[in-house]
């Protein structure tokens, strides 16, 4: 039987209760919660049908609270989405064929939607944002009344917090497709970031998405510090290293690089970057945000809430809480009727 989920702490609802960004998501697609929109999805058939439509949007678009977002905008996001797993799925590299659980694709949703107003602009993405909670607070949304509101440098980053074994990286590849689709399509002129990187905690874990990158067909590589960019050939490749190679200020001699080297405009994904205590997880926090200043960053942990609990950082709160864009944690995942050692395989039966 599966370990009934820990009680829920302080520091767990204190984040849930700050998720402003994943509130204005779940406003788009009809919904009060997260919890009544798993509910409503979870039951539903997964995949695409032979016309190539997903089971969840045909649902969306019959319900009766129906979403915000025009249909025809929601069939291009489905679209989008069945392309970018039909790309990860190609070529003989995966001998797998990888299907999407409901809340993969809930999740991957979400990001279209808010990729795509972001690019099309962040200052409008901004102003519908801080106009969704002062809605919330006259409606007398009692967390409302704690959401900061943002500013256009706040929106630059997005978090998922999703459960150990729900697939946060395969998430991570559709991100990385659909961030570059994004980019190709509002940004045409310079279509490609400066760098795409992956910071990760440890070398088994880079090793690790290493293999898994190649298995769905995405270029990447160790990050070498004395290739002087050229190691790899193909388009947009993704390099992967430790953030503890990674400084601020570089001293000495050594394998660490300064951030500033990466320079500007550079697409940053983060596997569980807070791990680490003290001082050393703000030294790493502080060399996330430098190298995705000028850039856009994405953020993948099962930890969120006891990582922030522990930190006791009114800031990160608020910064989370502004960023995090899908909540898939441990009492969802153990709600859905998977243990906590359990790990989805994606596979068709």
């Amino acid at each position: 039987m599966p370990k009934p989920p820990a009680r829920r702490g302080p520091g767990y609802l204190r984040l849930e209760r700050q998720l402003s960004l994943l509130a204005w998501l779940n406003h788009q697609l009809g919904y009060a919660d997260t919890g009544e929109m798993l509910s409503d999805l979870k039951a539903l058939r997964e995949g695409f049908d032979d016309a190539g439509r997903s089971y969840i949007l045909q649902h969306l678009a019959t319900r009766e609270r129906q979403p915000l977002i025009p249909l025809e905008r929601l069939h291009t996001y489905d679209d989008n989405l069945r392309c970018h797993l039909q790309a990860i799925n190609a070529g003989a590299r995966r001998g797998d064929y990888l299907t999407l659980r409901y809340f993969q694709y809930l999740a991957a949703l979400y990001a279209e939607i808010y990729l795509d107003r972001w690019f099309a602009g962040p200052d409008q993405l901004r102003d519908t944002l801080n106009a969704f909670i002062q809605s919330e607070r006259r409606r007398g949304r009692t967390e409302a009344e704690q959401w900061p509101l943002y500013q256009t440098a706040d929106l630059s980053k997005l978090a998922f917090w999703m459960a150990t074994g729900s697939g946060k990286t395969l998430l991570l590849h559709l991100n990385y497709r659909q961030f570059l689709h994004y980019r190709q399509e509002y940004q045409s002129d310079r279509p490609q970031p400066n760098n795409i990187l992956l910071l990760t905690p440890n070398e088994g874990l880079s090793r690790q998405h290493l293999e898994e990158l190649a298995a769905s067909n995405i270029p990447a590589a160790r990050f070498d510090p004395q290739a002087d960019g050229g190691f790899i050939q193909e388009r947009n490749p993704v390099r992967i290293t430790e953030i503890t190679k990674i400084v601020l200020d570089k001293a000495g001699q050594g394998q660490s690089v300064p951030a500033a080297a990466f320079g500007s405009d550079n697409l940053i994904f983060v596997d569980e970057g807070h791990k680490g205590a003290g001082s050393a997880a703000r030294v790493w926090k502080s060399v996330r945000d430098a190298l995705g200043a000028t850039g856009f960053t994405f953020e993948y942990s099962a930890t969120f809430g006891q990582a922030l609990a522990a930190a006791n950082n009114p800031d990160l709160w608020a910064e989370y809480g502004k960023a995090i864009a899908f909540d898939y944690s441990y009492r969802y995942f153990y709600t859905d009727g998977y243990g906590k050692e359990f790990r989805i395989l994606n596979l068709t039966q």
